[in-house]
Order: structure tokens, then C-alpha cells, then sequence
């Protein structure tokens, strides 16, 4: 490790140019929010990112998503948009010398839809901050948690200093719905297709919105399409016909029960054994129906199912889908059921907690707040996944407080953005080392 100019990072100036710097980070994350990015069409959040990186006085780099490079990958969900161009982008802070230990900073830019915006207090797309906590759509997941890994860079150079060793930031799309976007950077990494290496890291964090905990383990998630095609008739002769509506709800109440089952105690992965629920299965959408007085054509349903570390997305699929077929022809042999997989196609993995830099994360927590972090089994995916499982990269989660992600008026909490700018701050100073800012 590289021996450091400042043998310590005062906390109490650290605090200081937080707070100071709190308007410019407000205005940085209202600015990301506004740059829309649903998944499948994030460029202008790419593009605001390139040009903060490019503020920062880093080079960022383009990567750009190109599903034929990674579909032979175990770890590649079938597409759920077209790649159309559409980019990643890395970039390095690099110190003077060599010999420093380094960190990449892994957050993604898609977020999923706001759905009803009159249900919203405000514009999902126009921030505000009200209360100590700022508004909209994607702002806790997880466009806050990459702001503060950026100001951590920028309140390092306040302070007249800089990381001794390299730091990266990657802005990926398609978490939401596929994780490729991270798999294309560690692809690129792997096979030296740009500037960057993975041998330029040797640890990771990803500040997805999970509250200051430390993440140890997370479910593998599945999307499924299930579509069911019935025997349409007039409604006053609908015994003639065969609903697929109905039987879509019936085979949904079939498959929490495999949920139930899956989540029985006797049966939890260990990193689970104290969570609550851990494996979820949703219905997330739903259509079908042709006509009010007739019984309907078909049904379509999507899908999206948990299960633990150590069973394959196969598996996991396999149990599923066998489940569907037998419910189905028990409701009614004439039903016609065709089931695919697009989306995520996402194992589980569980996180090395105990490994030095990852130690280090959790000291540097609890430098800036005074106690150790909680330790989270996490009961969704993360792109964590893909450095967990195809490199030897220690990772973790480790990101701000947010609210009603996915939901309903998203916020993340700013002074939980403080802390964890802060804990960055200090994690960087431990573990990669300091030195004076030169520009």
C-alpha cells in the first residue's frame, strides 16, 4: 500500500466540507434525476453522468452494450430492449504513482417506470426536497448513491486532497430488467477492451439505496412470461368456453404456494435464516381479454421469482415452470400454455464480509457514525452478482436511506447521502491512501 502524505483524514473538516458542499450535491442529484433514464432508453442520464465525470477532470469511456459479446455468458438475461447503441461509462481517477490499493465505485443508471404520475405529490421528473429528503423518480434508486460516490472524489479535492490509488466509477444500464449492463463493463474489464483492466481494482462497492447496511448475501431473481391461450365463447354459453384470465389468477395462487414452500425454514439458505420472507414471487403484469360478454382468448402474465443462493437460474426456472404445466392441465386440459424467459436470468451469491477491503468499508462506517453497519441478506438482486461470481473482487452493497423505491414519491434521505459520502470519503483514505490534490 502506498504510504500516505496525511497519515490521517481529519473527521471533523471532512464533516465541515460535507455541509458545505450539501447544495452542490443537492443540485447534482436534482439534476440526474431530471435527466429521465427508464430502462432501454437512458441516454440522458449517460449523458449528464459524461459530462460530470468530465467536470470531475476524469476521462470518461464509452462501453457500449453488445448483447452478441455476452450471450454465451452463464450470467446473460435474454434482452428485454433493443442495444441500440446505448453505452456504459467508466472512468478512473489516477494517482501520481503506483502501488496504491483501489476501488470501483458501481452504480446503474435505468430506473423502472413511475407509474400513475398524478399519484404523485409532484412532477416524478421535476425534484424537490421537502423535509430533509429529496424527491423523484430514480433519486433513491439509485441515482443518490452514485452522487455520493462522486462527491466523495469532490470533497477530497475541497480538502486539497486526492485517492493514492485508482478510483472508478461505472454507470451501467439495464440493471432494472437484465443486469447486462454491468456484465458488458466486466466483460470489457476481463478481455482489456478498453483503457481500464480488472486488474485496476481490487475491491468493489455498489451504493444501491439499502440504508448504510452492508450487504452479505441476495436472492437470485427469475423473470418469466407466461402466456395461456383459452377457448373464447359468448358469455351467456361461457360453459362452453375456457377462461385463461381465470386460470392465470388459479396458477398464480398455485405458484405462492411453491413460494411457501421455498421460503419454509427447514429449507432457507443459512444467510436467510433470520430473515422474515426472503423468497418473493410476484404477478407484475397482467392482460388479456377481448371483450366484456365474452370469455377471453388469452392471458398474459409477467412474472418475477426468488430463490437462494446456490440454485441455478435453471433450476430455479425448471421447478417453475413444471409447477405452471401441472396446475394448468389440473384446471383444464384444453388450456394451451407457452412460457418464456426474458429478463432476468440472475443467480444468487453471498458476499465475502471478512475480506480486508470490505472490513475496511465497515471500520470507516462506523468512524463516521459511531457503529458498526447492519449486515443485510438481501431479498432482491443487485449487479453485485456479477463481481461476486466472475471475479475474485471482493464486493458489497453500501448505499443511502431511500423510501418507496419502485414505488410512489421515491426519495432518498440527504443526510443519509452525507453519511455515506462521508464513510466514502473515509473508506478511500483508509484503504487506498491520500495525497495532495494536484489538478
Amino acid at each position: 500500500m502506498t504510504t500516505s502524505s496525511f497519515p490521517f483524514l481529519d473527521t471533523a473538516t471532512l464533516r465541515t466540507t460535507i455541509d458545505r458542499l450539501t447544495p452542490e450535491m443537492i443540485d447534482m442529484l436534482s439534476d440526474f434525476v431530471a435527466a429521465r433514464s427508464p430502462s432501454g432508453a437512458e441516454q440522458p442520464a449517460a449523458e449528464f453522468i459524461e459530462r460530470t465525470l468530465i467536470d470531475l477532470g476524469l476521462e470518461p469511456e464509452r462501453i457500449v452494450l453488445n448483447s452478441s459479446l455476452l450471450e454465451s455468458n452463464p450470467l446473460f438475461s435474454c434482452p428485454c430492449d433493443p442495444d441500440n447503441g446505448r453505452f456504459n461509462l467508466l472512468a478512473r481517477h489516477l494517482p501520481r504513482s503506483e502501488g496504491g490499493r483501489s476501488v470501483l465505485f458501481n452504480g446503474h443508471l435505468d430506473t423502472v417506470p413511475t407509474g400513475p404520475e398524478a399519484l404523485w405529490a409532484r412532477d416524478p421528473h421535476e425534484p424537490w426536497v421537502q423535509d430533509g429528503w429529496l424527491y423523484g423518480r430514480g433519486a433513491g434508486d439509485m441515482k443518490g448513491g452514485i452522487v455520493c460516490a462522486l462527491m466523495a472524489l469532490r470533497a477530497l479535492r475541497e480538502m486539497g486532497l486526492q485517492p493514492a490509488g485508482i478510483v472508478g466509477f461505472n454507470a451501467v444500464l439495464d440493471e432494472e430488467n437484465t443486469g447486462n449492463g454491468t456484465l458488458a463493463t466486466v466483460h470489457a474489464l476481463q478481455h482489456a477492451m478498453g483503457k481500464a483492466r480488472l486488474t485496476d481494482f481490487d475491491a468493489v462497492i455498489i451504493p444501491e439505496p439499502f440504508g448504510e447496511t452492508v450487504m452479505s448475501a441476495q436472492v437470485g431473481v427469475c423473470w418469466m412470461f407466461i402466456e395461456i391461450t383459452g377457448k373464447p365463447a359468448h358469455v351467456a354459453y361461457m360453459n362452453k368456453g375456457v377462461n385463461p384470465i381465470e386460470a392465470g389468477i388459479a396458477i398464480m395462487a398455485d405458484l405462492k404456494g411453491l413460494e411457501a414452500e421455498w421460503n419454509a425454514p427447514e429449507v432457507r439458505h443459512p444467510a436467510f435464516r433470520d430473515v422474515a420472507h426472503p423468497l418473493n414471487f410476484n404477478l407484475g403484469r397482467i392482460d388479456g381479454g377481448e371483450w366484456n360478454s365474452s370469455v377471453p382468448c388469452t392471458c398474459t402474465m409477467g412474472i418475477r421469482f426468488g430463490f437462494f443462493p446456490g440454485v441455478t437460474a435453471e433450476d430455479a426456472t425448471r421447478a417453475v415452470t413444471e409447477r405452471i404445466r401441472a396446475c394448468a392441465t389440473r384446471l383444464n386440459p384444453d388450456l394451451t400454455v407457452e412460457i418464456s424467459s426474458r429478463g432476468h436470468y440472475s443467480p444468487g451469491c453471498e458476499y465475502d464480509l471478512d475480506a480486508p477491503a470490505m472490513q475496511v468499508l465497515a471500520q470507516a462506517h462506523e468512524k463516521i457514525t459511531g457503529v458498526p453497519p447492519e449486515r443485510l441478506a438481501c431479498t432482491a438482486t443487485t449487479d453485485g452478482r456479477h463481481f461476486a461470481l466472475m471475479t475474485d473482487i471482493p464486493v458489497t452493497n453500501y448505499g443511502p436511506t431511500a423510501r418507496n423505491i419502485h414505488g410512489i414519491d421515491e426519495s432518498v434521505s440527504i443526510d443519509s447521502m452525507k453519511r455515506v459520502t462521508a464513510t466514502m470519503v473515509q473508506f478511500i483514505a483508509d484503504w487506498c491512501g491520500i495525497e495532495e490534490y494536484q489538478a
